[in-house]
């Protein structure tokens, strides 16, 4: 969570820190601060509660601006440990106010490193991130990079930490554990960063940090070490992946981003299946074919999780082999019963994401196969895994995940395509099903041309407090997925139920104040659920309706949101985005901020 940016050499690192520090606010934005330097020790301590509006509101006015600093560290926070107040926002600084630290992670030592420090040093936070500061006054030995090293040893779980010294205002510091941190070069200095997109529009080519390495930045040089030893560095070009981010004529990000859906879909779809001879053509998924396993274990969280349960049906049908989905917080505490005839897929938006890449961890010490799906080129889970894919979502800004869930999706199809024709998929089931593919992101085009029948409903059904999102089937994660944006982006409570399972204790909730979003296309069990929703209606529910279009069986339903027909197996795809532009409504409708929702951030990167 928490965004960190520093910046060294000859700029002004001023602009620099604020500007590109919006570029990290989807990390945390419950407060922000910067601390620049210039090499006449000439220093600049600002602070400010809430979005990074605010601290460039007080920057703005502070007379010291007009200084030039050289080198600067700012960070935007999402509060871990103290409440969001002035004194919890980083930099954090040591006794002796010499020694300044922002911080991305958890110290899950903190408090018997506190209890000790408290002996000689006063506190002025509740944070763990005061603690590193005050521990490099403490071990200083003269040499910030030896302190830095035995600092960081002392500390138990996450981070990454940049770090100045007063005393040696040329010079910045970094340094990692399992938190993220890149090093990006430029023509007129040299960045850090908690986010591959940060700064590509100016860097010219970054590196990533390993754990353990810490690297030191003077005067626009660095020079890179683990565990004391200098390390050599490769570093990768910047090019169309990392584009920066813009919202064109969008209200929100959010909206935006729903909008670039069928070319996302375009983009995951043109690496793997070639549409002409309707075939999957994959150098990846021909070498997963290779490999012998009977079972598969998807590890995910929140969106990713969602996509997997869907995948899993998709795998049962098309592959006819076991598939188990796991809420990765969850599996990382379990015993883990390793399983060389299994492949593990870990799926994270930004291959970041705390808990999945503890788990990855575990199965990779165990010797076992792991296969990676993210959006992110370059994150740690995709340099651990064994092999994997990209999504080809591009740049994805702010919390709520949208277009990169489809970018998923299609990920997730394609391989169960893929290692179906390797067990028992016929493959004239395949070509239709690929046929059906090639003509998804024109249906979803054109489920975003015209929005206005969404606007009118989300206006009337912004008033109720409490929705339930019922399905069946195959259709399980688009509804709990629709159900959690509802929730993630308006705060209204929402859940997702079966709708076989309402007379099983959810039915005692139903009344006119408490809406029914029902997912029913056409399909086997369509029938059923119209007899669950006249159970509804019956006690005077109030119920919007998800059918296909052409279904003229609407007399029961309160409001329709129609859906284009397509290949059964596909279905989920479509109600995804009529139903996520709802939950865009509702929240405008409410006066909710979009794309940063309350006590949210993007990438997870903490337990």
């Amino acid at each position: 969570m928490c965004g960190i940016f520093a910046y060294n050499w000859k700029e002004n690192a001023l602009p620099f820190l604020i500007e590109w520090l919006r570029n990290l606010e989807y990390r945390g934005y419950d407060s922000a601060g910067v601390f620049w330097i210039n090499t006449s020790q000439n220093t600049f301590l600002e602070k400010a509660v809430g979005k990074v509006s605010n601290l460039a509101t007080k920057v703005e006015t502070n007379d010291k601006k007009d200084n030039n600093y050289n080198n600067g560290i700012a960070h935007t926070r999402w509060a871990t440990h103290g409440k969001v107040t002035l004194e919890n926002t980083h930099p954090h600084y040591s006794n002796n106010e010499r020694f300044f630290v922002v911080h991305n992670g958890i110290i899950e030592n903190y408090m018997t490193l506190k209890a000790e420090l408290e002996k000689k040093y006063t506190f002025y936070s509740e944070t763990d991130t005061e603690v590193i500061a005050k521990l490099v006054e403490d071990l200083f030995d003269g040499n910030i990079i030896t302190t830095l090293e035995k600092v960081t040893k002392k500390l138990v779980w996450a981070y990454a930490i940049a770090v100045i010294d007063k005393e040696n205002p040329e010079v910045l510091i970094g340094a990692k554990l399992w938190s993220p941190m890149i090093v990006w070069l430029g023509q007129n200095g040299v960045f850090l960063s908690s986010d591959i997109n940060a700064v590509s529009n100016v860097a010219v080519e970054f590196t990533t940090l390993e754990d353990n390495e810490t690297v030191v930045i003077k005067n626009g040089k660095y020079d890179v070490f683990a565990l004391g030893n200098k390390v050599e560095k490769d570093f990768e070009e910047i090019d169309d992946r990392f584009e920066a981010a813009d919202k064109w004529l969008f209200e929100t990000f959010t909206e935006k981003e729903i909008h670039e859906i069928p070319t996302v879909l375009r983009n995951s779809l043109k690496w793997r299946v070639d549409f002409e001879t309707r075939t999957i053509k994959n150098e990846t998924l021909s070498e997963l074919n290779e490999y012998d396993f009977d079972r598969i274990e998807i590890i995910a969280s929140g969106s990713s999780y969602f996509a997997g349960i869907t995948w899993s049906s998709w795998f049962k049908e098309l592959a006819d082999m076991q598939c188990e989905v796991r809420i990765s917080s969850e599996f990382l505490y379990e015993k883990f019963i390793p399983n060389k005839k299994t492949l593990y897929i870990v799926i994270s938006q930004s291959g970041e994401t705390a808990d999945v890449r503890e788990c990855l961890k575990m199965i990779k010490q165990k010797d076992c196969l792991s296969f990676w799906i993210v959006n992110v080129v370059w994150s740690t889970i995709a340099r651990m895994c064994d092999m994997g894919l990209y999504t080809h979502s591009g740049i994805e800004v702010w919390v709520a995940s949208t277009k990169n869930v489809i970018g998923q999706l299609a990920v997730l199809l394609t391989m169960a395509i893929s290692l179906g024709l390797n067990k028992n998929l016929q493959m004239k089931d395949a070509k239709n099903l690929i046929s059906k593919l090639w003509e998804l992101p024109a249906l979803l085009e054109k489920q975003l041309q015209n929005t206005q029948n969404i606007k009118d409903i989300a206006k009337k059904y912004s008033k109720y407090n409490n929705f339930f999102f019922l399905w069946r089937n195959i259709l399980q994660w688009t509804a709990a997925e629709c159900s959690l944006k509802l929730k993630e982006l308006s705060y209204i409570h929402a859940e997702a139920y079966s709708t076989g399972e309402l007379k099983h204790g959810p039915l005692a909730l139903v009344n006119p104040d408490f809406p029914i979003v029902a997912l029913n296309p056409k399909g086997d069990l369509r029938d059923k659920t119209i007899s669950n929703i006249k159970e509804i209606k019956a006690r005077s529910g109030t119920v919007l309706w998800i059918i296909t279009q052409w279904d003229d069986f609407t007399e029961i339903y309160d409001d329709v949101i129609t859906i284009p027909e397509t290949h059964p197996l596909l279905t989920p795809f479509l109600p995804l985005t009529p139903l996520w532009l709802f939950s865009v409504e509702v929240a405008k409708e409410l006066w909710k901020d979009v794309d940063k929702p309350q006590n949210l951030a993007k990438s997870v990167t903490v337990e």
